[in-house]
């Protein structure tokens, strides 16, 4: 896995160890949008935006944005009209596509038997894979892959929820944690 900024991302995109970050400036006013790599989507998953001010402008530049700031009541309407947020997705899908470790048409390796937590995080996370690529029925469609009943595959997937890599709908912190070691280990070998 690339953990560094690299090639892979257009020239607004950094990347800061597994998540995207797409910034750009407006006028004072800076918009971030964060976009976890292991996320089971592709648009941000958080936006943010804050007044940049202060630094080695002059104190009158700083009341100037002050008193405009004022006047709009802070964030103003028309900045959050500004926003392409479908460019940011669309960015972001590409710029994922690119990433190795987020290839959409490489499936996660599952072990047929789930034994570690290594193990149920590539099962949840590879749910999650087939969800993102429009799987109408990953559940069923991955038991057959491995050759399980369903119900086996249920009760896998609520070992992954108690074992905390799961809440039913993302993977969770722990379980990008996980992932983002097996990338590493991937590429050790």
């Amino acid at each position: 896995m690339n953990t560094s900024d690299d090639n892979a991302t257009p020239p607004e995109w950094t990347r800061q160890g597994d998540t995207l970050i797409w910034r750009r400036a407006y006028g004072h006013w800076v918009v971030t949008a964060r976009c976890p790599v292991h996320a089971p989507f592709n648009g941000p998953s958080e936006l943010t935006i804050h007044l940049a001010i202060g630094g080695s402008e002059p104190d009158s530049e700083i009341s100037r944005v002050i008193d405009e700031v004022e006047e709009t009541d802070g964030i103003p309407a028309a900045l959050l009209r500004q926003i392409p947020l479908a460019e940011i997705k669309a960015q972001a899908r590409a710029a994922l596509a690119k990433q190795e470790d987020r290839a959409m048409n490489a499936a996660y390796p599952v072990p047929a038997r789930c034994r570690t937590e290594e193990d149920y995080t590539l099962l949840v996370a590879e749910l999650a894979r087939m969800r993102a690529t429009g799987t109408t029925a990953p559940q069923g469609e991955l038991a057959g892959r491995l050759g399980i009943g369903k119900a086996t595959m249920s009760e896998r997937i609520k070992r992954s929820k108690e074992l905390g890599l799961w809440d039913g709908k993302q993977l969770t912190d722990k379980a990008r944690a996980i992932l983002t070691q097996w990338y590493q280990d991937q590429e050790g070998n």
